[in-house]
């Protein structure tokens, strides 16, 4: 898989970069989309990912952006992209 980090990650809350490693780590360790969707999940129920980043999947990506603390609405642009 091919990470590319589009963006700056903004650490507005002191959890914001256990769960941003914890996701690169998904990541890293994964090695087809189940597996990378399977680890996401896990996160998102063990984590309060959910309530900082916004994340969906593609054909062939999986990508990661956060969200803005005023409205809860995806930052414009992405923070990461994975490549299967």
């Amino acid at each position: 898989m091919k990470v590319e980090i589009e963006s700056i990650v903004c650490n507005w809350a002191d959890k914001i970069p256990h769960i941003l490693i914890r996701v690169i780590n998904a990541i890293t360790i994964s090695s087809s989309k189940e597996e990378l969707r399977t680890a996401i999940s896990k996160i998102a129920e063990e984590t309060e990912l959910d309530k900082y980043f916004v994340y969906g999947y593609g054909a062939h990506h999986f990508w990661l952006t956060h969200r803005r603390l005023s409205n809860g609405e995806p930052k414009e642009h992405r923070l990461l992209k994975v490549e299967f």
